[in-house]
């Protein structure tokens, strides 16, 4: 038994000492009311003391200067080196993709950068709170022209800070920001993100202003930028004329000069041209789009899409998933950046031309591209530059690129694209008609699915069962559940399997049960799968009763269950949920029971390895003689083509499920039941350690 010590936070456990504080609220990374438990090793009391008393000095000080005023400068100087160099490192990949591509010594190349530059500058000075509109007075302008940035390129810097703003007000953008200043040891505050996320504009700003090495074969005589001028530029004539329709509000110079307008051309009135910087009111296409248009008729900003995505979600309402709403506000985000690159302003101004460009973006971008915090918050172009570098690392080391998204995911993007459009067409905006003729990948013939997914026979999936994770492992954390030990836990890398082998479910389905979704029958017990407050189910026929596995009782379901209901979880499976953030349960499962998978089955591991469970129950039941509609029925599948079927008969019933399923081999007769163990988390209602700071 421990014994109080005379020294705070100081106790005695037997002949030791440990030193034993509460750790403070300021650590904001700490579960509230936690301790550390420290043994120091030592017999000796006057010894403890002393270590005692200068432990509760460093942890007093660690409480007041948590992080110092000039470690965070420090850090924040890091992280903009940081991002200035891998800015640089990048636009030096595409530098030289230019010179292969014979535009090494092209001037637009050179104002591009500069462009874009500018416009981080913007946004690392003002920040992402206000929005510059870049006319009349505005800041953002006196601060470009005072500068010395030719006021004919101010159109396409707004375009590209518009672009750029949107991306740093989107969700991602600022747990980008949390996850680079937690790299960089930077306390996580309101003030330091919004320094952080200036420090990486600035980082950004600087690498795309550094032109003298990247662009060293352009010759700056052509450029506004460097104090020079194009021919075509140079001759403004009296008459009003108008700029490119591909440039965002319309520019007109109304006065006689012999160059653009710059910094240094301020103090002489007479030489600066006039600046008409209103936007327009209707987009003007090469049709005469304008003198056609109704006055009723109306648009909407390309910068308001995602709101837009956002209302048709609500529109949507139960028939889309959560998921499926993620999806389609991604290709939103994805498009919107297309149409900014081409200096698209709004739903007017979007031609079929703008929907090829975005199939062609399809092919050219990380496969991966959504499962990257990072690849999330990038623009079009830089998404494409890093498809590029993939594509070149690829040919260097011999492999295939992971580029270019899969004919399957394009399909779904499209399809949610056409939704999006059909929304802002009903609600009155201008859009032209489109076609996805001769851009949507053709839907697979029923031959071609049937071979597309690995279905594992039982002797396939067996090897599972002899893993760590059913013999004993070293210990509870992620690692230590595949090397070998004495330890078997209980939890939902240990059931899940088992149930995803005998009855083929959708993985969110089974990791999203509650302790109330288990009841018992005159038989046996059995599965209710239903919506409930942790997950919705896919479609009305995913409903339905499922028999528990018998080797499930024998392998000790029921008294997990039990031991779960008592310390009042709501979740069946408690590991696979976070307090502090909302997450997807079957994806949680799948990061941590993928290693597992592999270590077992090494070099036979296949493709969708969780999902093509659900194929090899199918498919064993129906080489045993099953019928289809039964395991159909099972699955929480619709069998079509029979009117019997869908119409006049329910879904198979527990007795016929338990007769079928008998035909599937029991390949866990070989795991020894283990007295009932608890993740020690779980068992002590803690948060778990994967856990981290987020919305809830």
């Amino acid at each position: 038994m421990a014994v109080r010590h005379e020294v705070e936070n100081l106790i005695r456990r037997g002949n030791i000492f440990y030193w034993r504080p509460r750790i403070p609220a300021a650590f904001v990374h700490c579960h509230p009311g936690s301790r550390l438990s420290l043994s120091l090793h030592c017999s000796d009391h006057r010894k403890a003391q002393i270590i005692g008393r200068k432990l509760n000095m460093r942890l007093a000080e660690l409480k007041m200067n948590s992080k110092e005023a000039m470690s965070t400068k420090k850090q924040l100087q890091i992280l903009f080196e940081h991002v200035r160099d891998e800015e640089i490192e990048r636009l030096d990949d595409i530098s030289t993709m230019a010179k292969r591509n014979g535009r090494g010594g092209d001037v637009v190349e050179m104002e591009l950068d500069l462009e874009v530059g500018w416009a981080c500058q913007l946004l690392a000075k003002f920040g992402t709170r206000s929005e510059l509109i870049l006319q009349g007075d505005c800041p953002g302008l006196t601060y470009l022209l005072k500068n010395g940035v030719p006021a004919s390129h101010v159109d396409a810097i707004r375009a590209n800070y518009r672009g750029e703003l949107s991306t740093a007000r989107s969700p991602g953008f600022e747990d980008g920001i949390r996850r680079l200043i937690y790299h960089f040891e930077i306390e996580d505050t309101a003030l330091n993100r919004e320094r952080a996320m200036s420090k990486m504009f600035e980082g950004r700003a600087a690498a795309l202003l550094d032109i003298d090495e990247r662009h060293d074969l352009v010759d700056r005589s052509l450029s506004e930028f460097t104090g020079g001028g194009r021919a075509n530029k140079s001759v403004v004539e009296e008459k009003p004329v108008e700029v490119e329709p591909a440039a965002a509000p319309s520019l007109r110079l109304t006065k006689e000069s012999k160059s653009a307008p710059t910094a240094t051309d301020i103090p002489e009135a007479p030489e600066i041209a006039y600046l008409e910087l209103s936007p327009r009111t209707a987009p003007t296409t090469e049709k005469g789009a304008l003198g056609n248009q109704q006055p009723n008729q109306r648009i909407v900003a390309v910068a308001d899409f995602e709101q837009e995505c956002e209302k048709l979600i609500a529109n949507m309402g139960e028939e889309w998933t959560a998921e499926t709403g993620r999806d389609a506000m991604a290709l939103v985000r994805m498009f919107k950046s297309v149409l900014v690159e081409h200096g698209v302003e709004h739903s007017g101004q979007i031609e079929q031309y703008h929907i090829g460009l975005l199939r062609q973006h399809f092919n050219e971008i990380p496969i991966n591209w959504g499962r990257s915090s990072r690849m999330r918050i990038m623009s079009a172009p830089e998404l494409r530059a890093k498809g590029h570098e993939l594509r070149k690392a690829a040919e260097a080391s011999g492999t295939k690129a992971e580029v270019g998204l899969a004919a399957g995911t394009i399909r779904k993007h499209f399809g949610n694209l056409q939704h999006f459009l059909k929304h802002l067409k009903g609600h009155g905006f201008e859009i032209e008609d489109w076609t996805f003729e001769g851009l949507r990948p053709r839907k697979p013939k029923a031959g071609e699915i049937r071979r597309q997914q690995y279905k594992p026979t039982p002797q396939d999936i067996a090897p599972i069962f002899a893993s760590p994770l059913y013999r004993g492992s070293r210990g509870h954390l992620r690692g230590q559940r595949r090397e070998p030990g004495k330890h078997v836990f209980h939890d939902s890398l240990y059931y899940l399997p088992i149930l995803f082998t005998y009855l083929g479910p959708r993985r969110k389905e089974f990791a999203g049960l509650i302790v109330n979704d288990i009841a018992k029958d005159e038989e046996g017990y059995v599965i209710i799968l239903r919506t409930n407050s942790l997950r919705r189910l896919k479609t009305a026929q995913s409903e339905r009763l499922l028999p528990m596995p018998s080797e499930m009782v024998r392998l000790g379901f029921i008294d997990y269950l039990q031991a779960i209901k008592k310390l009042g979880y709501e979740a069946l499976f408690p590991d696979l949920f976070s307090d502090r953030t909302e997450n997807d349960p079957g994806n949680r499962f799948y990061d941590t029971f993928i290693p597992v998978m592999r270590g077992a089955l090494g070099e036979k591991m296949w493709e969708r390895s969780i999902h093509a469970l659900r194929h090899g129950m199918a498919d064993t039941l129906k080489q045993a003689g099953v019928s289809p509609e039964v395991i159909d029925d099972i699955s929480g599948r619709l069998s079509e083509g029979s009117e019997t079927n869908t119409r006049y008969t329910n879904p198979a019933g527990l007795p016929l499920m338990r007769s079928a399923l008998k035909h599937y081999p029991i390949i866990t007769s070989t795991i020894e039941p283990k007295p009932l163990q608890l993740l020690p988390w779980i068992e002590n209602k803690q948060p778990p350690p994967w856990a981290r700071e987020g919305k809830k």
